[in-house]
Order: structure tokens, then sequence, then C-alpha cells
């Protein structure tokens, strides 16, 4: 049985930084934040990609949505090789995939109402606005949770939670196929971002299309990833499904990561000691074995 295609696939990506300053010989000094990065994101699943702040999730996540070129490494969408996409091939892509960034407010446009701001994207893409513009962003306020009374409104109007409401309505409005969370819920109170995370699900149920979601919260990836990529200076020092990664890590910075989280599930909390108990035994045990045979 051969293999589905992903949605998204990133091959040895790199992406390097001039840092002003040279060495001695006066070649330029480069500084590389993402290096030789491969991921793959399939339809209706959720990637997390996890690592502590200045570990490359960001970069690599613009890398994904083409907001900036890799260095090295190629980008492939539905098997089309889109690294070098250009003009219309690179508009079309960018149709297909969507980001919802960290802060809502930087990212929307305060001279903007709500309806300007969720109809954008089709403007840009060169689509007509099924409806008219009204209806249609009355419509994805609806579907978001928000009042679509409200469409008249300013983002600056509007709480942190609700303003993300807003930039999912507007990731919405092309249709995605990839949508790429860049710590969507990070600035968000922890009972609103409970919500949004429900919403992402509901979404994605009805969707089917498949998310990169970038955090550095364990406790958030563990309700919502279904696969989790573990990035530590730049590089991906482990994959594997939500339970492995969280009840069977095999690197020592997934390890160091998962102590690092507040404990509030006791039980979970012995499954892994049992876990790392178990671990620890049978290296042991194949250590003895490999002296007795000596």
């Amino acid at each position: 049985m051969s293999t589905p295609t992903p949605l998204f696939r990133g091959t040895n990506l790199v992406k390097e930084f001039r840092t002003g300053s040279s060495n001695p010989l006066g070649r330029a000094k480069t500084f590389r934040a993402v290096d030789e990065v491969s991921l793959e994101v399939h339809r209706g699943e959720t990637l997390a990609l996890v690592g502590e702040s200045g570990s490359g999730k960001s970069t690599t996540a613009r890398l994904v949505a083409r907001l900036m070129d890799p260095t090295h490494g190629t980008l492939e969408f539905e098997g089309a090789d889109v690294t070098r996409a250009k003009g219309a091939d690179l508009r079309e892509f960018r149709g297909a995939v969507q980001v919802i960034f960290q802060d809502p407010y930087s990212s929307l446009n305060p001279k903007h109402t709500v309806e300007r701001l969720v109809t954008a994207p089709l403007v840009y893409q060169g689509r007509k606005i099924p409806g008219g513009a009204r209806a249609f962003t009355r419509e994805l306020m609806e579907r978001v949770g928000l009042n679509p009374m409200h469409s008249e409104r300013y983002a600056s109007q509007f709480s942190g939670g609700q303003a993300q409401r807003i930039g999912i309505a507007r990731a919405l409005a092309v249709s995605p196929k990839l949508v790429i969370c860049d710590e969507a819920v990070s600035a968000l109170d922890v009972s609103v971002q409970a919500q949004v995370i429900n919403l992402l699900r509901d979404l994605q149920a009805d969707e089917g299309f498949g998310y990169l979601f970038i955090a550095h919260d364990l406790a958030v990836v563990r309700q919502i990833a279904t696969r989790v990529a573990v990035m530590s200076q730049g590089a991906i020092v482990e994959t594997g499904s939500r339970d492995d990664i969280f009840e069977r890590p095999t690197h020592e910075y997934t390890t160091t990561l998962l102590r690092a989280v507040p404990r509030i599930n006791p039980e979970w909390d012995r499954r892994r000691r049992q876990a790392e108990a178990s671990r620890g035994a049978s290296v042991a045990t194949a250590a003895s074995g490999d002296e007795a045979g000596r």
C-alpha cells in the first residue's frame, strides 16, 4: 500500500543570516538559524513544532509559508516543488497556506474594519467575494464565535481572544489547506487559550486542513498535537507521535523540556517516571550482558 503524499514537505531546510561582522580573513560571518530541518504535514493532522525561545521555530514557520526563502533545501506542496515559485504560482501557494500570528493586534491593521481585514486576502488573490463583503464577513465571524453585527468595528475594539478569532477568520477566508499557527495562543489567558484551541480543532474537523502548530507551551501542545517535532539550536532532534514524545521521549533535550512542565496530573507524572525507570533498567541489563560476554 503506497504512502499518501504529504500536504507539505520540507527537506533539508537551511536558513542563514549574515551577522554584519567579518572574520580576520575578511569574510562575512553567518548565523545558521535553521539547520538541515526536514518535516512533513499531512492533511487533517497537527504537527507541533516545539522548543525553547530562539530554537528556530518561527524562522522555520516563515520558510514553510515562503515569507522568507531558504538558503538551502526544498519545499513541496501537494507534491509540487514551490521552493522558488514566483508570480501567480507563489500567489496561489500563499492562498493555500495561511498564518495565524502570535500577536493579533500587530498583525491586524488598526485602520481597517473587520470586514476589510477579513476580505483582504481575497482581494489580494484577485477572487470574487461570495455574496458580497458584508455577508461574507458576517458569516465567517459567526463561524469563529464573534458577533456578526460587529463587522464594522476595528480590531482595537476587541479583546485579545476576540482579535485572535478575527485573525483566524481572515485565514479561513481563502479556504486554506495548511494553516500555520505561530504561537497563536501563547499571548492569551489560559481560559481563552482553551476556547481558541477548541475552535481550531472544530475547524480542522470541518475542513480537513493540516496545522503546523508552533509553540513552546507543552501543555497546549499536548491538547492539540497529532505529532510533535522537537527543535533545539536550529535542528529537529526528535519527532514522534504525541504519546511517544510525552511518555517515551528518547532525546535528552526532550526529557529536559518535559521536566520543566508544571505537573498537575499525578498519574501522568507517575507513568512518565515508570517509563524512565524502565528505560534505565533496560540499559543497565544490556550493559551487564555485554560485560558478561567479555
